[in-house]
């Protein structure tokens, strides 16, 4: 019995010493910004697309082509979907000097051509 009492006397300190630590953590969360404002594209008229397939009817990059000279030294996004499914993605680093309105994206995993249904692009940055 006597063991008993001293293991429920052990549990309540390191249970006031749990409570106690955990008074004196900080709870304030520091502020976040916020507010607005307008981003431009750097493509005003979209892009074209071409699919490299490999023998085995899958896609493994696409060219991205028509992008607009602002775009220069920004990050190509490219995910291919089926309905609302993403079924490959993959992304380049777009060059600040030479930039030819051109880029192939490498996709991973490399899905069946007859499973992709559609092709979305984004340029983030510069």
């Amino acid at each position: 019995m006597r063991r008993l009492g001293l293991a429920v006397a052990l549990l309540a300190v390191v249970a006031a010493l749990e409570l106690a630590a955990a008074a004196t953590m900080p709870t304030s969360v520091p502020p976040l910004g916020g507010g607005t404002a307008d981003v431009s594209a750097c493509d005003t008229d979209g892009f074209t697309f071409r699919h490299t397939i490999d023998t085995s009817g899958r896609i493994t990059s696409v060219t991205v082509d028509a992008m607009a000279a602002p775009c220069a030294g920004g990050t190509l996004r490219l995910t291919l979907t089926n309905g609302t499914t993403s079924v490959g993605s993959g992304s380049a680093s777009l060059p600040s000097v030479g930039f030819s309105g051109s880029a192939t994206v490498s996709v991973s995993p490399t899905p069946p051509s007859s499973g992709v249904t559609a092709v979305y692009a984004v340029v983030e940055g510069p």
